[in-house]
């Protein structure tokens, strides 16, 4: 498979907090006409956590339209509510469905009927949020390649949103998947891609992608023809070095009102930087725009 950038979407508000669904399909189509060729609502960037379900599925269904390819997240619900969720939306044929589990791990068997119970609801394979999980016997909890394994030999899954708490780890985890599942690793864009590739990773979730696609796709094309991105990848560096200082999600927000990509207004609780942050985070937006 070819290498290629998944952007995450953020919701953008109107003044009195409602979902400014406009605001995210103008966004949506700006990030296509500059080459994004993925997009994915997920329970982060997209702040499931701050919305409800019915505006959950308005989110998914006002970016339905965009013309690429979408995987859209199914938030941290019951079985039987998850499989609501799978039959209710506006999810069309060039789209996927995410699906994360909603508990503590307790048994490989309850994730499996899980995934197993919204696979058929969804009627073909769906992506799996492997992110790390509380071990309700005791600490962390991580996907194991066994699996993932068996929910794809199975026909449950397609691909994978890989978030492995340990990246030497996560080398080996994905090491031992076969190449045909879709493999995105989150947390580290680029530069994490640049180390997990050789295992058989071959997307990632976007950084500076967010806010210009182009760069990414320029890094695509340089590890499809056996180079490393290296100009891409010290971009990206220069706004990681910023951004990662106040926190990526409000970095993003506000380097995307930077551009003009999304409304000023925010949903409460947000964490709202101060104007020193917010100029230094403009600041490094502009450098990156010029430099690209």
């Amino acid at each position: 498979m070819s290498t290629r950038s998944v952007i995450p979407i953020p919701p953008c508000y109107n003044k009195d907090e409602s979902l400014n669904l406009d605001g995210t399909l103008n966004y949506a189509c700006y990030l296509v006409e500059h080459g994004a060729t993925t997009l994915m609502t997920t329970v982060g960037t997209s702040q499931f956590n701050l919305l409800s379900i019915d505006e959950i599925h308005k989110f998914n269904a006002c970016l339905a339209s965009a013309p690429c390819a979408k995987i859209f997240g199914i938030p941290p619900l019951s079985t039987l509510e998850a499989v609501k969720f799978a039959t209710a939306g506006t999810y069309q044929n060039d789209s996927y469905l995410m699906a994360v589990y909603p508990d503590r791990f307790y048994s490989v068997k309850s994730i499996y009927d899980y995934m197993t119970r919204i696979r058929e609801a969804a009627d073909k394979p769906i992506y799996l949020h492997a992110m790390p999980m509380r071990n309700g016997l005791g600490g962390e909890w991580n996907f194991t390649s066994e699996v993932v394994l068996q929910l794809f030999e199975k026909d449950v899954i397609c691909g994978i949103k890989e978030e492995h708490s340990n990246l030497q780890a996560s080398y080996n985890f994905i090491r031992q998947l076969p190449k045909e599942i879709d493999v995105i690793v989150a947390g580290g864009s680029m530069r994490r891609h640049l180390y997990l590739h050789s295992a058989g990773a071959n997307a990632f979730l976007a950084g500076v992608g967010n806010f210009f696609p182009e760069i990414e796709n320029n890094y695509c094309t340089s590890i499809d023809n056996g180079l490393r991105g290296e100009e891409e990848i010290a971009q990206e560096s220069k706004l990681f070095d910023v951004f990662f200082k106040y926190g990526w999600h409000p970095s993003l927000k506000e380097g995307l009102v930077c551009l003009g990509l999304s409304s000023y207004y925010y949903r409460k609780p947000w964490p709202q930087l101060d104007a020193l942050a917010i100029e230094e985070i403009r600041k490094v937006i502009l450098e990156v725009a010029n430099g690209k």
